[in-house]
């Protein structure tokens, strides 16, 4: 199906309130890594305003949560329906330059997942280097500052390692030494993971013991799906946005009829 036409569907079934129906007791965790408008068609970016875009488009069809509220309800049981959570990975300069005063400005939390040996940092990852980008990175001043503005701040391992290749010792430094630099920074206690890539192949059950291991109460994906109740913590999906998506209208279609 053609994406436009998505998007039409898209608008009418929430503008309708028929997408109530598909999201009854499931939530979505989204995912961004990069709002700047140098960037427009790079796959993990998207501009300022459209960033603007997806938030007016949560606060008036969803009830926007914090990921520790996400994790309360799930564990209590409690319903799941029409919730969403914001999530951010990586750590670029861009989420606390861009992304956080949109947030502020509606009035919406996120959890921002980042690894602990880019922030500060001159390296340029793969990703980039093929775009041509030199990759900006937050200071831990910014790290901190999100922290203290309200936002979750969670672990995306230390030097963003593909955990489906990366095992053993090796896995267990990225895990748990990200988490300590994360606290030793903070100062306080980080208790989020997310996988790098985060792609099925790229998550094994040696690593997800290990993340339970380290002391963090939940690690979360990102190949897509809903979190349904009775979805254990350590398993979590995220649905990340991208410049497929031409419109908040089709990334909301298509997540309604993505099953958990």
């Amino acid at each position: 199906m053609k994406r436009w036409l998505k998007a039409v569907l898209g608008w009418i079934a929430f503008n309708s309130g028929l997408y109530r129906r598909f999201f009854r007791n499931r939530a979505v965790v989204v995912l961004f890594h990069r709002v700047d408008d140098r960037y427009r068609d790079n796959p993990i970016s998207c501009t300022r305003a459209e960033f603007a875009a997806y938030l007016r488009f949560f606060r008036r069809f969803f009830r926007v949560l914090t990921l520790e509220e996400l994790l309360a309800r799930l564990r209590d049981g409690r319903d799941l329906g029409g919730h969403v959570v914001i999530t951010f990975d990586d750590g670029y300069l861009d989420n606390y330059r861009n992304a956080a005063p949109e947030l502020l400005r509606h009035g919406l939390p996120a959890c921002f997942f980042v690894a602990t040996e880019l922030i500060a940092s001159e390296r340029v990852p793969r990703w980039d280097a093929e775009w041509g980008i030199s990759s900006e990175w937050m200071s831990w001043d910014d790290v901190r500052s999100l922290r203290a503005q309200g936002f979750e701040v969670g672990s995306h391992t230390m030097n963003h390692v593909d955990l489906g290749i990366v095992a053993g010792d090796q896995a267990r430094t990225e895990i748990v030494g990200s988490k300590d630099r994360l606290e030793r920074e903070l100062g306080g206690a980080v208790s989020f993971f997310t996988y790098p890539f985060g792609r099925r192949h790229q998550i094994t059950e040696e690593n997800r013991q290990l993340v339970e291991e380290a002391g963090f109460t939940c690690c979360l994906s990102a190949y897509g799906g809903s979190v349904a109740a009775g979805d254990a913590l350590f398993q979590l999906k995220r649905t990340p946005v991208s410049p497929w998506h031409i419109s908040p209208y089709q990334f909301g279609f298509e997540t309604m009829l993505e099953r958990s």
